[in-house]
């Protein structure tokens, strides 16, 4: 009698193709996973920069061009350095006559994900 007690070769190839499968979904979704995310930052920095113009605006409402440079905003403390705005660069926030706001730039949030 001979009892083999082990996997056959076929059987062991079978397992790594699965794991593999099992490997790519994972890492794939993961990947969506994390982009969608800086996609959400991205989108919530620029918002984030809308309302401390919109700060800036209603309390420097002399001198004040159409619009005001990210930069600024932070070295007049209307955005903090520690902020979720290290993604938005030189780069200008324009206030509209009807008085809404925009950010228009390339910094790495625009050149990342809104291109």
């Amino acid at each position: 009698m001979n009892n083999n007690k082990g996997f056959t070769l076929v059987e062991l190839l079978a397992v790594i193709v699965i794991l593999i499968g099992i490997s790519l979904v994972t890492v794939t979704a993961i990947s969506v996973s994390l982009e969608r995310r800086d996609e959400k930052e991205c989108k919530e920095q620029i918002e984030l920069a809308k309302n401390a113009a919109k700060i800036y605006f209603s309390l420097n409402p002399d001198g004040v061009e159409d619009g005001v440079e990210v930069e600024i905003l932070k070295d007049y403390y209307y955005l903090s350095e520690v902020s979720k705005t290290d993604r938005l660069e030189d780069e200008d926030i324009v206030k509209y006559e009807d008085g809404t706001f925009n950010y228009y730039g390339n910094g790495k949030c625009r050149e990342e994900h809104f291109t």
